[in-house]
């Protein structure tokens, strides 16, 4: 049941990105990683115990992919690689500028990979929950 405390945060995350998307457009593609990086992390704990000390939701895929058995499409993969790189940015950058544009863009790509992975785990549909 742990992975209730991942998937939980990973919606409260999701919800964050979109409310916070035109006044703090940083803050909704922080949390629109942080959105995937949960969901993956629930999965990882509910059948494996445990889960990469990482980030990088590229990273967090492949051993999604190698646990499980389970081939991740490439245009995920790619979701992923673009969402990575905003865990960092958003909160450090001080050369990169964040609006309304670059936040609708990361929600968009943390819901196709959220969408892809609740069509093979019935459980994260819950994430998707408004």
């Amino acid at each position: 049941m742990v992975e209730k405390f991942w998937f939980g945060k990973a919606r409260d995350f999701l919800k964050v990105a979109k409310e916070s998307r035109e006044k703090y457009p940083w803050l909704s593609c922080f949390a629109s990683q942080q959105s995937v990086e949960f969901t993956i992390k629930g999965i990882l704990m509910k059948y494996k115990g445990s889960y990469p000390f990482t980030h990088d939701l590229s990273e967090l895929l492949e051993a999604l992919s190698e646990e499980l058995s389970v081939a991740v499409p490439e245009e995920v993969m790619k979701e992923c690689d673009f969402l990575t790189s905003h865990y960092a940015q958003a909160r450090y950058s001080v050369v990169s500028s964040y609006n309304v544009r670059k936040a609708e863009n990361c929600i968009r790509s943390a819901e196709k990979v959220l969408n892809w992975l609740s069509g093979v785990f019935e459980e994260v549909k819950e994430v998707l929950k408004d």
